[in-house]
């Protein structure tokens, strides 16, 4: 089913309000229109469009507030926001561009440019989310860590890791729920969580789960859940499984396999020598956890994390509030760092090397 693309508009001014809804709808756009503020803040999730008009000059809640609502719930990284004024004052103008916003229009405008403006705003966005999907599909393929999209309930899609976790197959996948792969007692914990979340009243949540793993065994995870792409009328999903204490396993394991190799190579291995060895494991472990804590900056984690996400270079600066050519700065130390060409291979490099938590 082809959907017709949803602008808002919210102006108090019902007479020019109307007017731009009925330019949008000509022009072949699914308009919704609010005549102030607070309706207007409803509107965005009731309605979830992908483009909002706003103007900034309104009684109670003004354009601003609006606008800083919706970016504290993270909306307006997925929804492009134009600011429409009455006054050409370039304090005004200049404050909405800082804030953060798409564009702006100074009444009285051309309706012409204004559908210039939606369409070249329209098609920037979707580059964007293009790129970011691409990152998103590479490491989708190759994280050790389970992913999944669902829409709230049917699973869409899983990667190779979650499908070797649960012990199904890729044509299978998309017949299962997600209550299919999840413990129900855990379920329970988090299906409010999910609608909220659906609904955008949260940004994102974690929390530790058992799923039914192969063999019907039950393995912990810590999962974390948040929107991957809003549609017209529902989101898209995507929900990532960590196992727990996968450093410790791997360690457990290289260690049984060392006293393997002394086995087979005639060594006794005492319980003396046995507890001098695990000490040895021990100190080094938490050697390794300090270089571990200290392989990167904490704006080169959070950078790294936004990059996890598919965020383009713009999404990133906004988000932490800082220029794009910082964000590039940091993004080249992560490389350098890591001796990785582009950041997806930083990024398999940091799971691979557990040097961030997801």
């Amino acid at each position: 089913m082809n959907y017709l693309t949803k602008i808002l508009v919210i102006d108090d001014d019902q007479r020019l309000g109307i007017t731009i809804k009925n330019v949008l709808s000509f022009h072949g756009y699914d308009v919704c229109y609010a005549n102030n503020g607070a309706l207007g803040i409803q509107k965005v999730f009731e309605y979830t469009p992908d483009l909002i008009l706003c103007d900034i000059n309104m009684d109670s809640i003004d354009g601003f507030q609006v606008f800083n609502v919706l970016k504290e719930s993270s909306l307006l990284d997925q929804i492009p926001f134009i600011f429409i004024t009455g006054n050409s004052d370039l304090k005004d103008i200049r404050l909405g561009m800082v804030l953060g916003a798409d564009d702006y229009f100074v009444k009285p405008f051309n309706n012409e440019d204004l559908i210039t403006t939606i369409e070249k705003r329209l098609s920037k966005f979707k580059k964007l989310k293009e790129i970011g999907r691409h990152e998103f599909n590479a490491l989708f393929q190759v994280t050790p860590n389970g992913i999944f999209l669902f829409d709230g309930h049917m699973i869409i899609d899983a990667n190779p890791a979650l499908l070797n976790m649960v012990g199904l197959k890729k044509g299978n996948i998309t017949s299962y729920s997600i209550e299919d792969i999840i413990d129900p007692v855990s379920y329970l914990t988090i299906e409010d969580k999910i609608n909220r979340c659906s609904k955008g009243i949260l940004n994102f949540f974690s929390e530790k789960v058992e799923i039914k793993s192969a063999n019907n065994k039950k393995l912990e995870v810590n999962l974390v859940v948040s929107v991957y792409e809003k549609f017209s009328g529902h989101s898209l999903m995507a929900g990532l499984c960590t196992r727990l204490h996968t450093m410790e396993e791997e360690n457990e394991d290289f260690f049984l396999d060392m006293l393997k190799v002394l086995k087979k190579e005639n060594v006794v291995v005492t319980d003396s020598l046995g507890k001098q060895l695990t000490e040895v494991f021990r100190k080094q472990n938490k050697y390794l956890d300090r270089q571990v804590e200290d392989f990167f900056s904490k704006r080169e984690s959070e950078v790294l994390c936004l990059s996890m996400e598919g965020l383009p270079m713009k999404l990133i600066a906004d988000k932490l509030c800082i220029s794009s050519r910082t964000v590039e700065k940091h993004r080249a130390n992560l490389m350098e760092k890591t001796n990785s060409k582009n950041m997806i291979e930083v990024i398999i490099y940091a799971l691979r090397n557990n040097l961030i938590e997801i």
